[in-house]
């Protein structure tokens, strides 16, 4: 079977983990064969965003366990900065990434990123829309 490959923006993977959703990612992942990537600058934003004091209050773990969650479902990328079409460049890295490790889907909640137009693969959309896409019946 194919594999889904995708890229999950900062926000869709911090909505999961506010909500402390971890065995839905792992059931999601093994019925429809979804593979995630990540880089460097990934990482860091997932690490400095799950940092800040209006989401640290709600988290249930130390951050250090949800950055391993995080490296364990998600396969590293080295990604080149190439991409520049971003109206908010500091998420061209996200296109990077999507684009270098031929991902399927940019799953993202930022309507910047979800307005971005690019000529080729991948398909940039929301989590709702991207859940009826790869889910089996």
């Amino acid at each position: 079977m194919e594999k889904n490959k995708t890229v999950f923006d900062t926000n869709i993977w911090i909505s999961y983990f506010l909500q402390a959703r971890f065995t839905d990612i792992v059931e999601f992942i093994e019925k429809n064969s979804v593979e995630f990537f990540r880089n460097i600058e990934s990482k860091q934003e997932l690490r400095e965003v799950l940092a800040r004091p209006k989401f640290k209050k709600y988290l249930t773990l130390p951050v250090s366990e949800y950055i391993s969650f995080y490296d364990a479902v998600c396969m590293y990328v080295k990604t080149s900065k190439k991409f520049n079409l971003c109206s908010d460049a500091k998420d061209n890295f996200l296109f990077d990434l999507a684009i270098q490790s031929k991902s399927n889907y940019l799953v993202s909640g930022d309507k910047h990123v979800l307005d971005t137009v690019i000529p080729k693969p991948p398909c940039i959309v929301n989590l709702s829309t991207f859940k009826k896409s790869v889910s089996k019946k």
